[in-house]
C-alpha cells in the first residue's frame, strides 16, 4: 500500500480516533495549530503557498516493535517500560502528485535533531512497520532553515527518496564516525540535561518518555545506519555480515543514559541534602 494510502488512513479526534493529533490538508492545520515552532511554521506557510494539495498527518503515534530484530540487538530494555504508543512522528507532509506517492518527516530543529529525524525513519521504516513497503516513498528532514524544509518537498516528486536522503544527510555528516561521534555528544548532553530538568518537574511523565525515545534513536541509528553501510561491510570487515553486526551493536552500546528507574526517582539537589541532614 502506497504511504498516501496509509496515511490517509489515520484517524484523529475529529474523526474519533488517537492515532494521530491531526490528519488533513496543511491550510486547516496551520489554520487550528497554536504555538508551532517559528522555523515550522514559515516552512509549511511556503510548502502551502505553492502546493495548495498537501496534507499532513502531525503526531502520529505507534507502538515500538519487540520484534524487530534491531530493537532485539540493541537491548534498550527501558523503552519498553514506556506506556501505549510512544513513538510520536511531529510531522509528515504527504501527497500524491503525477502518480507518485511521497512523504516528508519534518522534526523540529535542536541541536542533534538530524540524528533523531534518520532515527524515526529507520523505526517508521523496519521490517514488521506498516511502512515497510514505502521506504522509498519517505524522506526525513529536520533543519533550523525554514528554505531547507521547503527545498526537500519541492524536491521530494523529482528526485528517488534515496538520493535526496543522501544529500540531506550529507548537510549534517560526512561519513559514520563523524555520525557516530554527535550521537555520542547527544546522549551525554541529554543526561546532563535529564539531572537538571526532571528533579524541577511536578509531572516528569512526558519528558522522561521523550528522553527514553531519543536515547532508543540514537541507539537506532547507530547500528543500522553501521549496517547498511556495504562500503563498511567489504572494506572493514571484508563482507563478513556477522562481524558487521557484531560492532554495530558495539556502537549502539556506546550510547549513555540514565535509567528508567533512576529518572524517576532523581530529586534535586537541595532535597537530597536536607534529607541527609
Amino acid at each position: 500500500m502506497a504511504i498516501t494510502a496509509i496515511l490517509t488512513e489515520q484517524l484523529d479526534n475529529r474523526r474519533e480516533g488517537d492515532d494521530c493529533s491531526f490528519n488533513g490538508f496543511l491550510e486547516d492545520y496551520l489554520g487550528v495549530s497554536q504555538d508551532l515552532d517559528p522555523v515550522i511554521l514559515e516552512a509549511f506557510r511556503a510548502i502551502l503557498e505553492e502546493d495548495p494539495d498537501v496534507r499532513i498527518c502531525a503526531g502520529l503515534r505507534s507502538e515500538i516493535s519487540r520484534d524487530a530484530i534491531s530493537n532485539q540487538i540493541i537491548r534498550y530494555k527501558d523503552v519498553f517500560k514506556l506506556s501505549g504508543k510512544a513513538m510520536v512522528y511531529p510531522y509528515i507532509l504527504y501527497e500524491t502528485k503525477e502518480g507518485q506517492d511521497r512523504a516528508l518527516l519534518v522534526v523540529p530543529y535542536s541541536t542533534y535533531s538530524f540524528i533523531y529525524a534518520k532515527g524515526y525513519y529507520y523505526c517508521m521504516t523496519e521490517p514488521g512497520s506498516r511502512f515497510i513497503d514505502c521506504k522509498n516513498e519517505i524522506v526525513a528532514i529536520s533543519s533550523d532553515k525554514p528554505q531547507e524544509i521547503q527545498s526537500a518537498w519541492n524536491r521530494i516528486f523529482r528526485m528517488k527518496a534515496g538520493a535526496l536522503q543522501r544529500s540531506i544527510d550529507h548537510e549534517h555528516f560526512h561519513d559514520y564516525e563523524e555520525l557516530r561521534k554527535d550521537a555520542l555528544e547527544a546522549s551525554a548532553k541529554q543526561k546532563e540535561e535529564a539531572a537538571h530538568v526532571l528533579p524541577t518537574l511536578e509531572d516528569r511523565t512526558e519528558t522522561i518518555r521523550q528522553y527514553v525515545i531519543h536515547w532508543f534513536l540514537l541507539k537506532k541509528v547507530l547500528y543500522v545506519q553501521y549496517m547498511v553501510n556495504k562500503s563498511i561491510l567489504n572494506t572493514v570487515h571484508e563482507g563478513n555480515v556477522k562481524k558487521q553486526r557484531n560492532q554495530a551493536k558495539l556502537n549502539a552500546d556506546e550510547i549513555s543514559f540514565l535509567s528508567y528507574s533512576e529518572m524517576w526517582r532523581m530529586q534535586a539537589p537541595a532535597e537530597e541534602s536536607s534529607k541527609e541532614e
